[in-house]
């Protein structure tokens, strides 16, 4: 599974989704708060400007300059967390008292959106005053300017909207990379559950998918998949059952239907001699789809290959071309067997024999006179590029099979309308081919051969 994969699966767009709408829900929430924060705390610091003001004002009526002076002497000398600045000027503006030597660079506070600018330095506008300040008047052109360290407050802000801003962004990334693991973790249990799905199509439709308990929703989705396939397994058997029945009864009165008629013939006349020939060659067909049924049950129903000898598929290959060889040249169609090398695989000659007898036979069937049928055997590489197996490619350039009609010739009796009114047949042969390639733990695929089919059959 690749990474691609997961960022563009349903599971992790949602989760993206959630992350991103909660992160910006948190965003203003927190951002609220901040605002909120900040404000306060920069009205607080202006209304202490204010009554520091109001406190001077107040020395100033009752104990005169002497007072201030001594006021403000005594405060630069007591520790304090929060230290005021003054400077205290006559009507010439000259110093008189303060721990400040000249008018400081600041801002005089003000309530309403004027705090709410103050409070927002980290906003977009830099900090460009050292103190927020207040100017008083004493009395007798006195004056006095009151100073608190703004700078230190507005970094201060700053630095808590910056580390906001930090770890929401840290917040999104961690949740946008647990969202991809619980993404490819969902993808990981459907893949595998999608695999195990197949392998049950493809190999063996009595398995059941596993259901483990930490799996939550993919487990209750494999307990419905294993319900589906029981029951469906249970129509196919209950299908192939009655199939097999009817074949297996009318079998035999078929049989001794057509020796009574054989040997009916031999104490008639000739000239209804024909029509009982006739007779007997329908009850011929019907004994051999009846027996081509049966040997796909017993074939199906049973296990796959255990022993087997070894077979010579260059040598099998040959037999089944020199038998077929006289149709093709009776009809000019260009025969060619293209096997270099030695393939020898595991099986029963018998029923490989029939497999290719039985593909060749339509090839022939449906390549037009002149046209050309072609066997190739090849080496099958692995996953590793390693020899595993034979491939067996049989070709013609007849009328092919429509692609949307490739899968449904594998069942039985199943034919493609243009061939029914065209060619005799019963709709078993690739039902009979598949069965024992199967049985043989090989794999079967139609393809195209511009024009014509291709049936390519591998063999481990």
């Amino acid at each position: 599974m690749q990474a691609r994969d997961v960022l563009s699966s349903l599971t992790f767009r949602y989760i993206a989704q959630y992350v991103l709408a909660l992160g910006a829900a948190v965003f203003a929430l927190v951002g609220a708060f901040y605002l909120y924060l900040s404000y306060n705390a920069v009205s607080e610091l202006g209304a202490s400007v204010l009554e520091e003001g109001e406190t001077l004002q107040i020395i100033y009526r009752g104990q005169d300059m002497a007072g201030v002076v001594q006021y403000i002497d005594d405060q630069a000398a007591r520790p304090a967390s929060h230290r005021f600045f003054y400077l205290v000027t006559d009507a010439d503006g000259e110093k008189i008292a303060g721990n400040l030597t000249e008018r400081p660079n600041y801002r005089e506070f003000d309530e309403g959106s004027f705090g709410l600018e103050l409070a927002l330095p980290s906003l977009g506008k830099p900090v460009d005053v050292d103190f927020l300040a207040r100017p008083v008047e004493l009395g007798n052109g006195n004056s006095a300017i009151v100073a608190t360290d703004y700078a230190e407050l507005a970094g201060s802000i700053e630095l808590v909207f910056q580390a906001l801003v930090r770890m929401m962004a840290i917040t999104v990334i961690l949740g946008m990379v647990a969202g991809f693991f619980v993404a490819w973790r969902a993808l990981n249990q459907v893949e595998r559950l999608n695999r195990d799905i197949s392998l049950i199509i493809r190999s063996d439709p009595s398995r059941r998918l596993s259901l483990d308990p930490d799996e939550g929703f993919i487990r209750t989705l494999a307990i419905a998949v294993n319900q589906i396939l029981e029951q469906m397994e249970s129509l196919m058997q209950g299908v192939r059952r009655v199939s097999d029945n009817i074949a297996h009864d009318l079998r035999t009165p078929l049989t001794r239907m057509r020796n009574d008629l054989s040997q009916l013939r031999a104490r008639v006349a000739e000239p209804e001699r024909g029509q009982l020939d006739g007779i007997i060659e329908e009850c011929d067909e019907l004994l051999s789809s009846f027996n081509a049924l049966l040997r796909i049950s017993a074939l199906e129903a049973g296990s796959r290959l255990a022993g087997g000898t070894r077979v010579d598929l260059n040598a099998l290959l040959n037999d089944v071309f020199e038998l077929y060889e006289p149709l093709a040249l009776e009809r000019n169609i260009d025969f060619e067997l293209d096997a270099p090398g030695q393939h020898v695989c595991t099986g029963e000659a018998d029923l490989l024999f029939q497999v290719f007898a039985n593909l060749l036979d339509n090839a022939l069937k449906y390549t037009p006179d002149g046209g050309e049928v072609t066997v190739r055997l090849r080496p099958s590489p692995g996953a590793d590029g390693e020899e595993e197996g034979h491939s067996i490619v049989v070709a013609d350039s007849g009328v092919g099979i429509p692609a949307k009609e490739r899968k449904n010739v594998f069942r039985r009796f199943y034919r493609v309308e243009s061939s029914r009114t065209e060619q005799p047949g019963n709709g078993l042969g690739l039902s009979l081919v598949q069965a024992i390639v199967h049985y043989h733990h090989g794999t079967i695929e139609l393809g195209s051969n511009n024009p014509g089919l291709q049936v390519r059959i591998r063999l481990p």
